[in-house]
C-alpha cells in the first residue's frame, strides 16, 4: 500500500522578519522563532534566515508562476526546458507536501 502525506497548510502570505522571528505582516503574530540549538549560529545569521524564511510565500508564487512560462515554452518547442521544469516541479511537489 502507498503512504500518502497530508498536504500541508502554511500561514498565509506575506511574511516579515523582525530580528529572529518571522512574523504574520497583517497581524504581527509570530509563526517562527529561528533558533539555534548548537548555539553556533551569530545572530546575523539567524537575522539572515529569518529573511530567507519571510520571503517563502513570494518566492513560492514566483516559482509557480515560473513553471507556468517554462510550460509555456516546452509547448512552443524549446525542448530545452523541460528537465529544468522537471526539476521544479519536484521543489514544488516538495513545498506542497507530496513525493519530489
Amino acid at each position: 500500500m502507498e503512504a500518502t502525506k497530508e498536504k500541508r497548510a502554511f500561514t498565509p502570505g506575506p511574511w516579515v522578519a523582525m530580528g529572529k522571528a518571522v512574523y504574520e505582516a497583517t497581524r504581527y503574530r509570530e509563526i517562527l522563532w529561528v533558533g539555534d540549538n548548537t548555539g553556533s549560529a551569530s545572530d546575523e545569521e539567524k537575522s539572515a534566515n529569518a529573511r530567507l524564511i519571510a520571503s517563502a510565500p513570494e518566492l513560492l508564487e514566483q516559482c509557480k508562476l515560473f513553471e507556468k512560462c517554462l510550460t509555456h515554452l516546452i509547448n512552443s518547442g524549446d525542448s530545452g526546458a523541460d528537465l529544468e521544469r522537471d526539476k521544479l516541479r519536484e521543489v514544488l511537489a516538495k513545498v506542497e507536501g507530496g513525493e519530489g
